[in-house]
């Protein structure tokens, strides 16, 4: 046929077909991030706004008109009665005490939700620099229990509407180690995603058990679940790419947590003892 093309002609229309994909594929993901990022930095505007206006708020000056009636509660008495005059000074306590609790309270929230789209912002910027293929390591001493935290942090809203128990056990004193602190993060949010998900919403027993220790050498971290856990033949297959036991799973998760763990002189295993009991992942870093 005379329109039929060469080999060579094949082969580079092929190519330039798969550079026409990855390049729709980039301008993709490089528009999502970018709007993905525009919104964090708007939440974390209006939280700023709110720790602003929380300040201006200040619980002084009721504490100071309760003081004052405290004092003043004799002569009160006098006016309207003791019993009345006690429950005036009582109510005013109250209301005084709760407003403090209550401000303590927001405060916290909002530096715990300010220091986790700090952690976003940095997962971002890795995911930026692997979209521009620039995704080079930035390895410094890392604090791993420091960052498991922080991920518990990031994943407590699914762990609380679960009602998963989280036992951790991280001795402060363990040492640290050297790697990326945002992919190492994007590691361990991934296994502990994972497990939440593993556990069934209707099961007696609902742990996650985290535990950090020195072992010859090594920092190993141990993350066991009560979840659905996994036969042999699943077991081989899991950081296999493209492999996921999920419905609507990419298969990329765990095979990415390897190559990132390898990246940073690391090993990474999940075994389990059959379907029904549960997964152990095992990392290990070498001191």
């Amino acid at each position: 046929m005379e329109n039929e093309l060469s080999p060579n002609d094949q082969a580079l229309e092929q190519a330039l077909l798969d550079k026409a994909i990855a390049q729709g594929k980039f301008e993709i993901s490089s528009d999502v991030l970018h709007d993905i990022g525009n919104a964090v930095v708007g939440f974390g505007s209006y939280l700023g706004r709110i720790r602003r206006a929380l300040e201006q708020n200040d619980a002084g000056n009721l504490h100071n008109l309760a003081d004052f009636f405290a004092t003043q509660q004799a002569a009160m008495a006098t006016a309207i009665g003791e019993a009345k005059a006690g429950a005036v000074v009582k109510l005013l306590t109250s209301i005084t005490d709760a407003q403090k609790t209550s401000q303590e309270e927001i405060q916290r929230s909002l530096t715990e939700a300010l220091r986790i789209i700090s952690h976003i912002q940095e997962i971002l910027h890795i995911q930026r620099q692997y979209v521009a293929g620039q995704g080079g390591k930035e390895e410094k001493s890392a604090n791993l229990r420091s960052i498991l935290e922080d991920c518990l942090s990031m994943t407590f809203a699914s762990i609380d509407k679960r009602a998963i128990i989280v036992k951790l056990d991280a001795p402060a004193e363990l040492p640290s180690v050297t790697g990326d602190r945002t992919k190492l993060m994007q590691v361990l949010l991934n296994i502990l995603k994972n497990s939440i998900e593993a556990i069934d919403l209707n099961a007696a027993e609902k742990t996650i058990s985290i535990r950090m220790s020195a072992q010859d050498g090594s920092l190993v971290l141990e993350i066991q679940d009560s979840g659905n856990g996994f036969d042999e033949a699943t077991g081989a297959r899991l950081f296999g790419r493209g492999f996921t036991t999920k419905s609507s799973g990419t298969g990329l998760g765990l095979n990415s947590c390897r190559t990132i763990i390898e990246s940073q002189a690391g090993t990474i295993g999940i075994s389990s003892k059959g379907p029904g009991k549960g997964a152990l992942t095992t990392i290990k870093f070498k001191i």
